[in-house]
């Protein structure tokens, strides 16, 4: 489920004047728009985002429309058309769903439901997309399964509840825009996708990024209740983040949900990483090691000083400090894994190293504490910690 506009052989001016379009579009859409290396990226929905490439003469504008749903693929084929129609040259659009053809929405939302379907069974199989990152666009972790429960991008679902769920119900859950228009339900949908994917929490202040998103997680929650008071809204935490962020309550006897709010963030989580899965909490801040190839995850905190931990995962064994102590200890067996630990400590600071070996795959960890309390958490999570199954 993809659209994508090639539009061929421009020269700097006319690549400039497209860009000109795509913010001009922007502002009419209240989308924001960013530069972002070298490609510029349209930030449409929590799960949809149209990113913009050159390739010498060519600027190719693509979105993948899978996560988000049959409104946000309708988006992007009347914004590609619009751009078409503002400007002179040669152009391609490529819509594998061909909505470009007929526009025929009711068609296109029955493709949604039919995915969604296919999906269904797949996940209650625990064939293995159950095991892969199948809830959202471009994110870089996967809630850890639960028994008798299906995660999904709002929030886990029980197993037989999931199973006979009807298809169009089923939708809200997966995606974020089914309607044509960004109605109240859509930005509902977009609030709950945001507090599932980016809700931080009590660490909403760590950094940037997590202070943008508590943002707009309320923006998402004060448009709903706007274009109507009588939608259920997630109040709690609604209410939570304008303290913390010190915005004023723009709700009105506003009426609560039933349902259980997630912030997968704020439980372990798959950190996905090459074909590995590190266990961790997922309000942890990540960055990249290009030297060691490693992944690195620092504790959440509320504070810029506060951080209890570091965890380095890498699948090259110099990470570690210790080895030749580490392969000297006695190894234990986990879910199929033989696990090496080695603790020590130097100068005031505790270390954790270890190696995890599944068939022929090892991965090593290098961990830094501040405190010794955090040694058993940080133990446990590395032997939750595991490959990715393959197909």
């Amino acid at each position: 489920m993809f659209v994508q506009l090639f539009c061929k052989d421009r020269n700097q001016k006319e690549k400039d004047e497209l860009y000109q379009v795509l913010g001009a579009i922007a502002h009419r859409e209240n989308v924001q728009i960013e530069e972002r290396g070298d490609v510029v990226e349209m930030e449409v929905c929590p799960q949809g985002k149209i990113i913009v490439h050159e390739e010498d003469r060519e600027v190719i504008l693509c979105a993948n429309t899978r996560h988000a749903g049959a409104g946000f693929h309708a988006f992007c084929v009347d914004i590609f058309m619009d751009i078409q129609q503002e400007l002179t040259g040669e152009f391609e659009l490529v819509d594998d769903l061909e909505f470009d053809q007929d526009g025929n929405f009711h068609r296109l939302h029955h493709l949604y439901e039919d995915e969604l379907e296919y999906l269904r069974g797949n996940l209650v199989k625990r064939e293995p997309v159950f095991y892969k990152n199948y809830l959202y666009d471009e994110t870089y972790f996967l809630p850890m399964e639960k028994e008798n429960a299906i995660a999904t991008p709002i929030g886990y679902i029980d197993t037989k509840e999931f199973l006979h769920m009807d298809p169009h119900d089923l939708m809200d859950l997966f995606y974020v825009w089914n309607e044509w228009d960004m109605d109240a339900s859509y930005y509902k949908n977009a609030a709950l996708t945001l507090l599932a994917k980016e809700g931080y929490g009590p660490y909403a202040l760590m950094n940037d990024h997590t202070h943008k998103m508590a943002n707009m997680i309320c923006d998402y929650i004060e448009l709903a209740y706007k274009m109507d008071s009588s939608i259920p809204l997630p109040i709690k935490e609604y209410r939570f983040y304008i303290q913390l962020l010190q915005r004023e309550d723009q709700l009105k006897d506003p009426v609560n949900m039933e349902q259980e709010v997630y912030q997968y963030r704020l439980m372990e989580v798959y950190h996905l990483f090459e074909n590995v899965k590190v266990v961790a909490l997922g309000a942890c801040e990540r960055s990249y090691d290009p030297v060691t190839q490693s992944l690195c995850l620092m504790s959440a905190r509320k504070e810029e000083h506060e951080w209890d931990y570091l965890i380095q995962a890498s699948k090259q064994p110099l990470i570690c400090s210790q080895l030749d102590q580490l392969e000297k200890k006695k190894p234990i067996q986990y879910r199929d894994k033989a696990i090496w630990i080695h603790e020590y400590e130097e100068d005031g600071i505790f270390f954790l190293e270890a190696k995890i070996v599944f068939v022929e795959e090892e991965l090593f960890f290098h961990c830094t504490l501040k405190e010794e309390k955090h040694i058993p958490y940080l133990k446990q999570c590395i032997k939750e910690s595991e490959f990715a199954i393959l197909d």
